[in-house]
């Protein structure tokens, strides 16, 4: 852990911060999907539940292709939380529980991810 104070970070201490933050919440939103085939609400049509399912995978492999500063991670975390927050709304609009939690995780992962996207853009 570092003992740096936050007002003296540097650009280049931020960026594992920033790279680390974004890949945790996309790992943590795919943990959450993976489950849906077995466990997803009544009503779902099965092939979309699997869809889901596998969509937690994608998401953990943009997460570790964002740790390990692939040229691509910061766009898939991106769309990662784009396909979330789309899913999110429309679970939002059935009033299936988990939808705010959904909606605001994605918009936090959109966000970081287009912050990470920013910072590698900056650095070309």
């Amino acid at each position: 852990m570092s003992t740096t104070p936050m007002s003296t970070r540097t650009p280049a201490t931020a960026a594992p911060a920033l790279r680390y933050s974004a890949a945790a919440a996309t790992i943590l939103m795919s943990v959450m999907n993976l489950p849906f085939a077995f466990d997803g609400p009544a009503g779902t049509p099965e092939p979309l539940a699997w869809l889901v399912t596998v969509f937690g995978v994608v998401g953990i492999a943009a997460a570790v292709g964002l740790l390990r500063k692939a040229a691509w991670g910061p766009w898939a975390v991106t769309v990662v939380g784009a396909v979330n927050l789309a899913g999110g709304v429309a679970a939002f609009v059935r009033d299936q529980e988990g939808a705010l939690i959904g909606v605001a995780l994605s918009l936090v992962i959109v966000a970081l991810g287009l912050a990470c996207v920013r910072r590698r853009a900056a650095r070309a």
